[in-house]
């Protein structure tokens, strides 16, 4: 009789998808999931898989320079199946504690034999052991390590995303940020009033032993304190909840849009903020939104539908191309670095590089301009983005204001908590002050003519 074949363990899945994430442009955690549902994992397996898969994410800078200090050649260099299995034991090692040393060590080394051969596996034996013996590397300092070479290892970020945050916010506060940005992440939900009333979605989460927080910027907005999907999922599928972080809804709330106007989001999918302006309008204003890619857009369709938002026009198509219509408000939640998201997605920051950020600017300049083509003489425009960087924010919103005459700029002090307005009146959250997203939003007013 054939033994029955042994399923992928929880290092392998995450090992895969360690290094799927770092091959494509998807968020890792959408490669995560993906990754988690092809397996056969389940419960305590399924859970390990996804702490060492995002810790590791989280880790990665500090993981590779304890590992560096003591590899011999050039690591940088290495296969990179073997960094990611350094990394997942070395992660394992320090900060799981419920994984013994012996089985951080050997399963691992297990993978390596089958992945690379024999000689990778001795290698990563022998790192993982000297590691367990060595503990206090942990701790131990690049040699020669400038202050933002030592905070880049303490808090595991890029020295180029530490120099932005220490220009904006000062040495102390940029620490706070930075530790912010390591810390799990909780799960935010928003009440969908067409299908559960605020009071009734509070007594489903008591009823199902889910602690929770009501939010403190926005009604309807819950923070759980217990982040288990699985708690949740049914709601969700039912269409009851949205996920969505404070932050986004607050750029709806920026935007104000009323019953009976006509409402443009030129920048859609996957439709989060999309069904909250159809959700503040009593789905009594006619609302288009547009995107360029046909699957993003079909998932924005299915969104709305989940959630019986019926009646939004959904147009495939690139937002700097002009529409037919004009529009009372228009929202441009424009693509930018998501450098707000570094908690809820570890992963950007070793995906994005500052040279990302002059061909972003770019798109940023021509998609807020297309967007103010697309208003009414006296409507209102709102650019947002999920990035804390100036240079994607105020400088792209103050460099279009210069060009543009008949446009001014509005404070958001009516709309939005004063703890999130900006010393320039605009709307910006961060995760170590609010506890959210870094996101940003600047409203402005068509006074005169056409843009």
């Amino acid at each position: 009789m054939t033994a029955p074949q042994k399923g992928p363990s929880a290092r392998s899945v995450a090992l895969d998808g360690l290094l799927t994430a770092a091959s494509q442009t998807a968020f890792a955690d959408e490669v995560l999931a993906r990754m988690l549902d092809d397996s056969s994992l389940r419960g305590s397996d399924r859970a390990l898989a996804a702490e060492i898969f995002w810790g590791t994410q989280r880790w990665r800078g500090r993981l590779d320079g304890v590992i560096a200090a003591i590899f011999h050649g050039d690591y940088r260099r290495a296969n990179p199946t073997l960094k990611f299995l350094l990394r997942i034991g070395v992660y394992q090692l320090f900060l799981l504690d419920r994984v013994p040393d012996h089985a951080a060590v050997s399963q691992t080394v297990e993978i390596a034999i089958e992945r690379l051969g024999k000689s990778a596996g001795g290698l990563v034996n022998a790192i993982l052991r000297r590691l367990a013996r060595e503990r206090e590397r942990w701790e131990i300092l690049p040699e020669g390590a400038d202050e933002f070479s030592k905070l880049s290892f303490q808090t595991s970020h890029p020295r180029w995303i530490i120099r932005q945050l220490v220009r904006m916010l000062g040495a102390e506060e940029a620490v706070l940020a930075l530790e912010a940005n390591n810390e799990h992440t909780s799960l935010t939900l928003r009440a969908n009033p067409i299908k559960i009333t605020i009071p009734a979605l509070e007594e489903t989460l008591t009823e199902r032993h889910v602690r929770f927080q009501k939010s403190q910027l926005l009604d309807g907005y819950f923070r759980l304190e217990t982040p288990s999907f699985s708690s949740i999922h049914d709601l969700v599928n039912e269409g009851k909840v949205a996920i969505q972080d404070e932050s986004a809804g607050l750029v709806t709330l920026v935007l104000d849009p009323q019953p009976g106007e006509t409402i443009l989001d030129l920048c859609a999918a996957p439709g989060g903020k999309t069904a909250h302006i159809f959700e503040r309008t009593e789905g009594k204003a006619h609302i288009v939104a547009v995107d360029p890619d046909p699957v993003r857009a079909d998932t924005l369709k299915e969104n709305l539908t989940r959630l019986g938002m019926e009646g939004v026009d959904v147009r495939v198509q690139d937002g700097r191309e002009p529409l037919p219509e004009a529009f009372d408000r228009v929202l441009v939640d424009v693509p930018c670095s998501s450098v707000g998201l570094l908690r809820r997605h570890p992963d950007i920051r070793w995906r994005r590089r500052p040279e990302h950020l002059e061909a972003q600017q770019a798109l940023q300049g021509q998609l807020i301009r297309a967007a103010a083509r697309n208003l009414k003489p006296g409507g209102t425009l709102v650019y947002s983005t999920c990035s804390i960087l100036p240079r994607e924010n105020i400088h792209v919103v103050e460099n279009f204001l210069r060009r543009s005459e008949e446009f001014e700029r509005e404070s958001v002090k009516p709309f939005v908590p004063e703890n999130v307005v900006s010393d320039a009146e605009d709307m910006q959250t961060w995760t170590h002050r609010h506890g959210t997203d870094g996101a940003y939003a600047a409203r402005m007013k068509h006074t005169s003519g056409s843009a």
